[in-house]
């Protein structure tokens, strides 16, 4: 498995494994909009063939600061607790280092669990709850890793 950037290409693929890791996935028109977002920074797991992947920004507000923001992450079911996951992360998580920035930030529905202990694993760490924060109404927790810590 390696980990790349994206291309436009991998589009269809990324979109497949959205629909079939989410119960309100994000259109692959959405998905596509950050391909040409020249500020973000997608990755992909191939193996040969796109596995996972990653979107992820580096936002600031006064509130909160500078952070590397995860949009969206994901790994194709068939595939998921074989490390594709981690590799992601932990690219992610050296890319902000690179960059220098203070935190990875991400949201996480209240209900999933086993995301939530993934994240915890890796030095995640809840921050903040968000209610109705999804368009279905769900709730979130905010987990933040702080890379000045870790």
């Amino acid at each position: 498995m390696r980990i790349r950037p994206a291309t436009p290409t991998d589009l269809s693929a990324i979109a497949a494994i959205e629909e079939t890791s989410f119960p309100d996935p994000w259109a692959a028109e959405s998905l596509g909009a950050y391909l040409e977002d020249p500020q973000a920074l997608i990755l992909v797991a191939d193996d040969p063939e796109p596995i996972g992947f990653v979107i992820a920004r580096v936002e600031s507000s006064r509130r909160t600061g500078r952070a590397l923001h995860i949009h969206d992450l994901a790994v194709a079911p068939p595939c998921r607790r074989q490390g594709a996951g981690t590799a992601l992360l932990n690219e992610v998580i050296a890319i902000a280092r690179e960059q220098g920035v203070p935190r990875v930030r991400l949201e996480v529905r209240v209900q999933n669990e086993s995301a939530q202990a993934f994240y915890a694993r890796l030095g995640f760490r809840v921050v903040r709850r968000l209610p109705r924060y999804y368009e279905d109404g769900g709730a979130a927790l905010r987990m933040e890793l702080d890379l000045r810590r870790a």
